[in-house]
């Protein structure tokens, strides 16, 4: 059986074949990228969590930007790695680092409110959207 298996895979026109080894690869990439997507769409939905509570209570500050976020995550597939990267990042450090003024740094002098709990799904969603994008470079710079 393995014998006819390999025949068959060196056969004239094995290559147009889809279980050849170009693409297994190309699928293989395609379920990464949408695993990236899937990875930055959960991340988003943490920053959202926030921008929920921030909306309940009239504050609209970032709004705009979580609205961007969930427009990247509709148009993902269309960037480049390279830009997916960039992106992921950026959005990451965004979410991460504006939020430790407002929120974490008030929790931690003991300040225990639920805006400044909920505050803390904007740093998970930063660390995941940094990490990912890291993610994203490191194996763009392997691949290349």
């Amino acid at each position: 059986m393995a014998d006819s298996v390999g025949a068959a895979a060196n056969a004239p026109g094995a290559a147009a074949h889809p279980t050849g080894a170009a693409a297994q690869g190309r699928f293989g990439l395609a379920r990464t990228a949408e695993r990236d997507q899937a990875v930055f769409a959960v991340a988003t939905l943490f920053a959202w969590t926030h921008t929920i509570d921030e909306l309940r209570i009239g504050e609209l500050v970032a709004f705009p930007f979580a609205l961007a976020n969930a427009a990247v995550v509709a148009m993902w597939s269309r960037f480049s790695s390279r830009d997916q990267a960039v992106i992921a990042v950026v959005f990451g450090l965004f979410w991460g680092l504006t939020v430790i003024p407002y929120h974490v740094v008030p929790l931690v002098e003991g300040a225990v409110t639920w805006q400044n709990v909920s505050g803390l799904t904007r740093v998970v969603a930063g660390v995941a959207m940094v990490a990912l994008g890291i993610k994203i470079a490191l194996r763009r710079r392997k691949s290349s």
